[in-house]
């Protein structure tokens, strides 16, 4: 399996200049790792930064360290690939090797930077600004990207029906997640071919167990699974950078009243949020929605965190439905739809989907059954 098409990294370069000519000035400098990915260049980001310049004129120009180098010429779409050093011989650091080899500029935007480069990038430019519109374009998603995120929900699906195969008492948590990747992962190499490796992998999860699922971000650990756990398999996928989850709540054995109660209404809220996830749907009204039925059936004091959260090169990215952002759904938007409940000394219950907003309604990308019976594993 192939990643995109020159034609789509074309598309993308165009938006850019096309923001660049209307803001009236020379070029878009950018820094984001994942808005590098999203030009085309995957590599590892880490100590030695990869810088990419888009000229007003259409031209891509990118600044990689040399171990970086010959993967950034492979590129069709790139026009021209610097290497800088990256010891400390040079006495010159990535900014100086900018302005040796970016001439006739003198106003750019940048994605994002941090006050020392803000300050160096001043002393190089006579106007700097910043601005993530790489972002703001990332959130609506092209046809080749939507492809893209099925793919990956695919395998989000397989690794939590694997884990479900696996899950039983005396299993650990870390035991459980290491053979669900393995699995999954042996998988998308069978199907696809080549796997991209980003940051994140190509599978994860988070798998709490027991009291620990009332803590939703709880890291794997080595607890032993034990009959009468609540356990949610919080699992992903990542297929050429695009990343989905899939996350369900399951019951070693039969689940006691209360859990049920509790399971049933995160069930309901997750659901509702996903109905009401729909071109001029108002993020946060979305989230208002969820919270006040959660909150009507006696479980507001138990939630934790928001709704749901956009979908794509990031776990989280905007834009996001929680209180105060007003941004509209729009057609090619990816959110997820994931209210919880959270019971201390009890349990915690959280179903979770990606939702690709369409012309008119949505589509759930994630599949996996989400009913009572499919959660409780038989012992």
């Amino acid at each position: 399996m192939g990643g995109f098409t020159l034609a789509e990294y074309k598309r993308r370069i165009g938006q850019v200049v096309d923001f660049v000519n209307k803001e009236d000035v020379d070029g878009y400098l950018i820094f984001n790792p994942y808005n590098v990915f999203y030009m085309g260049l995957y590599y590892h980001p880490g100590k030695r930064p990869v810088v990419l310049f888009i000229h007003k004129s259409g031209k891509v120009y990118g600044f990689t360290p040399k171990m970086e180098y010959h993967e950034a010429k492979r590129l069709e779409h790139f026009n021209e690939v610097y290497a800088y050093d990256d010891d400390f011989s040079a006495k010159a650091d990535l900014y100086d090797f900018i302005k040796k080899n970016v001439s006739g500029v003198k106003s750019v935007i940048v994605d994002q930077i941090d006050l020392s480069g803000h300050k160096r990038l001043n002393e190089i430019f006579t106007k700097v600004q910043i601005w993530d519109y790489v972002m703001t374009i990332r959130q609506i998603k092209s046809a080749e990207e939507a492809e893209m995120l099925r793919k990956s929900a695919y395998y989000s699906d397989y690794i939590v029906m694997k884990g479900k195969e696996m899950l039983k008492p005396g299993v650990t948590e870390l035991g459980l997640l290491n053979r669900m990747i393995t699995e999954t992962v042996d998988k998308m190499i069978e199907d696809l071919g080549e796997v991209i490796y980003v940051p994140g992998g190509p599978a994860g999860a988070l798998v709490p167990s027991g009291l620990r699922t009332a803590m939703p971000h709880a890291l794997p650990s080595g607890k032993t699974v034990e009959k009468g756990d609540t356990m949610i398999l919080s699992c992903g996928a990542n297929v050429w950078g695009y990343r989905t989850e899939c996350e369900r709540t399951f019951f070693v054995g039969q689940p006691d009243k209360k859990r049920i109660e509790a399971f049933n209404v995160m069930r309901e809220a997750q659901q509702l949020g996903i109905s009401l996830m729909k071109p001029s749907a108002v993020c946060e009204e979305v989230e208002k929605e969820v919270i006040r039925f959660i909150t009507d059936a006696g479980y507001g004091d138990y939630i934790k965190h928001r709704t749901g959260h956009g979908k794509g090169l990031e776990e989280h990215e905007p834009p996001y439905v929680a209180a105060g952002d007003d941004t509209v759904m729009k057609p090619g938007m990816v959110f997820s739809s994931e209210p919880g409940i959270y019971i201390e000394g009890l349990s915690g219950f959280r179903h979770s989907d990606n939702i690709l907003i369409t012309e008119d309604g949505c589509e759930v990308l994630t599949k996996y059954p989400k009913d009572l019976e499919s959660m409780i594993i038989s012992i």
